[in-house]
């Protein structure tokens, strides 16, 4: 696990860029603090900022290069199989120098060219150059769990783990007013855009080709659904094969391996199937002292307690958000305003004191419908009674407080979303209930050109226009949505940060594509979510965490934004002159919605605030 940054020229003026290589080992440290390192050579520059994971010795750092001076490789990420891929390549004639994975990654491709990338269980984004044939090959991993930034034009091409290191190398300073305005509604960035104008990204399971000074780019993996669901025997009995595979897979490690445990049944699995592997496992969690309604930390300590972990509840009080609120406005790199990532830095720092590397639960929702908005989809779907009573109680609930503070206002919260989804079609109602912010206020705070306006209807086609009467449609949107712009991009910021390395068990290809194959039922039925899951895992959980009901990983935003962060407020939010002279937002319309959101009743506002907020603070350090 590292931090990549690189460089391709493709003339002299394209070289004058090599002089800035140097700076990125900096400004990629925090991925990466063992081992920093750049070369400069004809036609391209190297950086790597290296978590020694696997393979702790000098011979695997990076850049790399092998011993016949062929090939030179910045590697960010794991193969977790890379021990049998290993020994399949040594039966066909590859000589190894180190134990890592790097050199793996170099021979396979050596082999088989771009179709490695189908042989690697694991998460990965590089750039491989071949001396040979003065290609460059780049590729990240099927899900997005490893980010990859790219750049360019006629002169060079440039990459990196992070946006910060792009910018720096390339002076890209124009914002994305599309990308933007979709994030607003979002709280984050999909992985087709970027905040800046001319920086993209490898998106999921794309790969991307230099040769001859061309790009070419492809899409070498994607999920498919079936035409038509198989009825499949021993459902459970090959779900819990795969994942305890996949758990024993991502234990390989030459630093000490804990889990993120949340005492949600997605973490609390993993931590059980791990714990039977590793019987000196350590788990991490937090807890918000004062606030029962967001504090999870009793449900992990009873998982704790079962499989006898060496438990650690990190409790966390309001002052510490004032604390800590500039790192983790640092770590964003990217305007990232999910509330949750802040849960995740916090705990990340503070796990790190501890473990270089955790297993985490996620991506389970994702897979086998765990959020609240799965259940909503499957009833209007599935249940036109329960569906009608529902419509109806929105239109009482809409006179009562609506947002997530407590269990009541959010539950009225989700009844009223769930009426005015009712209304609209499958695909429409996908993109209202994946937003926090409706697109025609967002409209209101930010003006849109035409030509902006269309890119923002053509990226939200693009996600919802796979959906239809199959009900796993939704599922994949998420896996092509939510997840890799979400979920994954939080973990993998938040915990980069601090040099922590977290994997994803559920995320293991053959799991994911066993996922896609089964039929709705053994997802999602009557009264149940994550079917399979609480069905073939039922033996390893204690019953208060089998039938607890979802509960995402939430922060009381705010409680802050009244409290340790007001002075945020007023400096990113009520600025009239900087908002003014920014001309991004409307300053009386960001004004009203601020106020809004510090009220009695504050509904969505508070969401936007929290986004601008994250977003004007990232501008002012960056842009300005």
């Amino acid at each position: 696990m590292c931090g990549i940054a690189a460089i391709v020229s493709f003339n002299d003026k394209g070289k004058e860029r090599f002089s800035r290589i140097a700076k990125c080992t900096n400004l990629l440290k925090h991925r990466g603090p063992d081992y920093q390192k750049y070369i400069i050579e004809n036609t391209f520059a190297m950086a790597h900022a290296r978590l020694s994971i696997i393979d702790l010795s000098e011979a695997s750092n990076q850049p790399f290069t092998t011993h016949d001076n062929r090939f030179t490789i910045v590697y960010n990420g794991e193969i977790f199989n890379y021990k049998q891929l290993k020994n399949q390549l040594q039966q066909s004639g590859h000589a190894f120098y180190t134990e890592g994975d790097v050199e793996v990654l170099i021979n396979l491709y050596k082999e088989y060219g771009k179709d490695c990338l189908h042989k690697i269980n694991g998460f990965f984004s590089f750039l491989l150059y071949d001396k040979q044939t003065q290609t460059f090959f780049a590729a990240r991993d099927r899900f997005g769990v490893k980010p990859f930034y790219y750049y360019a034009d006629e002169n060079y091409f440039a990459c990196s783990s992070e946006l910060r290191t792009l910018k720096y190398i390339t002076d890209c300073n124009t914002i994305n007013k599309t990308a933007l305005y979709t994030y607003l509604q979002l709280t984050y960035i999909p992985e087709k855009l970027s905040i800046l104008e001319n920086i993209h990204k490898i998106e999921p399971g794309e790969c991307l080709t230099i040769e001859n000074n061309k790009i070419k780019k492809e899409i070498y993996y994607s999920i498919k659904l079936p035409t038509e669901y198989k009825e499949q025997k021993d459902v459970n009995k090959t779900f819990l094969t795969l994942l305890e595979s996949a758990v024993e897979e991502r234990l390989t490690s030459n630093v000490p391996v804990g889990c993120f445990l949340s005492g949600g049944i997605d973490s609390s699995v993993i931590t059980a199937i791990a714990a039977q592997k590793n019987k000196n496992l350590q788990t991490f969690s937090i807890g918000f002292k004062n606030n029962s309604y967001f504090d999870e930390s009793v449900y992990a300590e009873i998982i704790a307690k079962k499989y006898n972990t060496n438990h650690h509840t990190f409790y966390f009080e309001e002052k510490e958000a004032e604390n800590e609120i500039e790192n983790f406005l640092s770590a964003t790199d990217e305007p990232f305003a999910d509330s949750s990532a802040f849960n995740v830095y916090v705990l990340s720092k503070k796990t790190k004191k501890h473990v270089k590397v955790v297993l985490s639960g996620d991506g389970a929702d994702e897979l086998f419908a765990g959020y609240n908005k799965h259940r909503a989809e499957w009833m209007l779907r599935n249940q036109k009674l329960k569906t009608s009573l529902l419509k109806g109680a929105s239109l009482i609930s809409g006179m009562f407080p609506t947002f997530r503070n407590s269990k009541l206002s959010n539950r009225i919260r989700q009844i009223n979303r769930f009426g005015d989804g009712a209304k609209l079609s499958a695909q429409e109602r996908y993109w209202q209930w994946a937003c926090f912010y409706e697109e025609n206020k967002a409209t209101e705070l930010i003006n849109l050109s035409q030509k902006e306006q269309k890119d923002f209807n053509e990226l939200k086609n693009y996600y919802i226009n796979t959906i239809n009467d199959d009900y796993s449609s939704t599922l994949l949107a998420d896996v092509n949505l939510v997840l890799p712009s979400d979920m994954l991009t939080k973990v993998d910021r938040m915990s980069m940060a601090n040099a922590l390395e977290v994997r994803n068990p559920f995320l293991d290809y053959r799991l994911v594509e066993f996922a896609f194959s089964l039929n709705t039922k053994h997802k999602i039925d009557t009264g149940i979510q994550k079917k399979v899951i609480k069905e073939c895992c039922a033996h390893l959980l204690p019953k208060e965490i089998l039938h607890r009901k979802k509960h995402g990983f939430e922060t009381p935003i705010q409680k802050w934004l009244k409290g340790a962060l007001k002075d945020k407020v007023e400096e990113y939010c009520l600025d009239r002159d900087f908002i003014e002279h920014q001309n991004l937002f409307d300053y009386k319309e960001l004004k009203r919605i601020t106020e809004k959101s510090l009220s009695a009743n504050p509904g969505n506002p508070t969401s936007v605030v929290w986004s601008v907020l994250i977003f004007n603070y990232w501008y002012k350090k960056t842009i300005q």
